[in-house]
């Protein structure tokens, strides 16, 4: 009974790897039928990415039977919580490749700015660089190999930026609606590869029993790295060699060297951020002034004549000769107002 219960665990767990690699794959495709305007590859991507959607429920099912099942405990109960919230988080993935594709498929009738597709193939260039150490950090059981991921991110994060730089200094000839549709992909790389640092984040978890962010990971030495994990299970070890092979068909990710860079993106993101920062400033503060300036026109001409809340007593109604009348108390007893400046 235990034997066929690793055995379940074992085959969910490398179906997690399987379809890591399958999303990689498509995501290749969605990104190539985008930069090439190829239609057709658009259109088996998307497919493809529908039985990847498919596999990704049937694993959610069984995941949560073994829980109802079995009630696994320790390293057993960490495993299925990684599958879970990775299936999660590859549904998410694989959405965003077929959105990739949608987009290609709509694009491919149209002239798309040469400057948009460039980058778009260098971010996602960066993406599958992400999901390739993903993959192996999962496979090797390595948290340091994890740790890099958000280091892998940040790039990542610092071209999409880069994106609506580019986008303000189009020409009135280009195509901006297809210039939409290339920053939108984008967007969709950038999240697919945030997706894959929660999986890295839970993938430390499954190995050292301890919730920490990726980013405290490099500030411990090897020996506190050493001590963080734990005893896995027999489900966590048994078949790594079948999880290998199928992380070894994630296409290799040639990336240029620095110096062949034409520019500098880190440094073009911030000043792009850092402008973004101003407007939002300066449009918060024309909203507060705008805000001001109607309430105060709400007192001088809406304020005086609103009808008075039954129940309540509100202050007497301004005369063109700049006095009022008040009415007797309960005592029956009559008064004359002084002026109306008493009253707001």
């Amino acid at each position: 009974m235990r034997e066929q219960f690793d055995r379940q665990l074992v085959d969910m767990r490398q179906e997690v790897v399987a379809i890591l690699t399958d999303v990689d794959v498509e995501l290749h495709d969605a990104v190539d039928a985008l930069v090439e305007g190829d239609r057709e590859k658009a259109k088996l991507t998307k497919k493809a990415t529908r039985k990847i959607d498919r596999r990704c429920e049937e694993l959610e099912d069984k995941a949560y039977q073994a829980v109802v099942l079995q009630q696994p405990v320790a390293s057993d109960l960490r495993l299925i919580q990684f599958i879970i919230y990775s299936d999660f988080n590859l549904q998410r993935m694989s959405n965003h490749a077929r959105n990739i594709a949608k987009t290609a498929k709509r694009a491919s009738k149209v002239e798309v700015p040469g400057q948009l597709l460039d980058l778009l193939a260098s971010m996602a260039h960066l993406v599958y660089r992400v999901l390739g150490t993903l993959a192996e950090a999962i496979v090797e059981g390595d948290i340091v190999k994890a740790a890099t991921l958000p280091e892998l991110d940040e790039p990542v994060d610092d071209l999409y930026k880069e994106f609506y730089r580019v986008f303000a200094q189009l020409q009135d000839g280009d195509d901006i609606d297809a210039a939409i549709r290339v920053v939108m992909a984008a967007r969709m790389l950038e999240r697919i590869s945030d997706n894959a640092v929660e999986m890295g984040e839970r993938a430390v978890f499954l190995f050292t029993g301890k919730r920490v962010h990726l980013s405290d990971l490099p500030d411990l030495d090897e020996g506190e790295l050493r001590h963080m994990y734990v005893a896995p299970g027999r489900a966590i070890t048994l078949g790594l060699d079948e999880d290998r092979r199928v992380a070894e068909q994630i296409p290799e990710v040639d990336l240029a060297d620095e110096d062949e860079v034409p520019d500098d993106f880190r440094e073009a993101a911030a000043r792009s951020l850092s402008e973004l920062h101003e407007q939002r400033e300066r449009r918060r503060a024309e909203l507060k002034a705008w805000r001001e300036q109607m309430r105060r026109e709400w007192e001088m001409n809406v304020a005086p004549h609103a009808a008075p809340v039954p129940g309540e007593a509100g202050p007497a109604p301004k005369r063109d000769g700049g006095e009022s009348q008040a009415k007797a108390g309960d005592d029956g007893e009559g008064s004359e107002s002084g002026k109306s400046g008493e009253s707001d």
